[in-house]
């Protein structure tokens, strides 16, 4: 038997949680959601078919460890970006939107699980604490830029309380396009743009670039256009 094999048939505790999921990550980027397996990632991980049940309790529960991890992964770089931008003058706004393809891009399996809400336990308290303050962040910024004022709960306040707040549009157009193009380059449906010279890097600096310039500009613009009867149109 390997010799660390043997050794990681003794993980416990911390350790067996972390290499669990470095083993499922592995997994979900190979096969995807659909060839996803607690047998294989047990496998990989080098211990037993039970043994990830004292921390998982089932595959669903090793998804959304995952999950919770993705969305927490986000706020930490979208906040990041913040205080970045914060101290070169830099646009907040672009900074998390810039962030949020990096993070798409570093760990595209944990990016899709966390938005795949496939297989998730969805009541999970920390996975609704790491996703509704993800959320939140994005409100945050995107209020700002609008000139906004924020509420003091805008990090755990939930997401459907938003339906009929005043910036709503903005929000979901922010989100829109981010989620959009970030889910699009990492799912390989940008994939014959991408061979083209530049390729990958091109649309990134597209993303950054014009991208990110139009999404500010009608984000700026919508401060000053009053809302519409959504009932007008039909």
């Amino acid at each position: 038997m390997d010799s660390k094999v043997g050794k990681r048939v003794g993980y416990h505790h911390g350790d067996l949680r972390q290499a669990m999921i470095e083993a499922a990550e592995a997994v979900l980027v190979e096969k995807g959601v659909g060839g996803f397996t607690l047998r294989e990632c047990a496998r990989r991980a080098g211990v037993s078919p039970a043994a990830p049940a004292h921390h998982f309790g089932n595959l669903v529960g090793l998804l959304t460890a995952i999950a919770t991890l993705g969305f927490d992964d986000l706020s930490q770089e979208m906040e990041t970006a913040v205080a970045k931008a914060r101290t070169s003058g830099g646009n907040r706004l672009a900074a998390i939107c810039e962030a949020y393809l990096a993070v798409a891009l570093a760990r595209p399996g944990r990016f899709r699980v966390a938005f795949g809400r496939l297989g998730l336990k969805n009541n999970d308290d920390e996975l609704r604490r790491a996703a509704i303050r993800a959320f939140g962040i994005l409100v945050r910024e995107t209020k700002l830029a609008l000139g906004h004022e924020i509420d003091s709960d805008v990090l755990t306040r939930l997401p459907s309380s938003y339906v009929g707040d005043e910036d709503i549009a903005e929000i979901l157009f922010v989100w829109s396009v981010t989620h959009g193009f970030s889910t699009m380059l990492i799912d390989g449906q940008l994939a014959p743009l991408e061979m083209q010279p530049g390729g990958r890097e091109r649309l990134i600096a597209l993303y950054s670039g014009r991208l990110m310039a139009m999404l500010l500009a009608a984000v700026a613009s919508s401060a000053s256009v009053p809302l519409a009867n959504p009932a007008s149109h039909g």
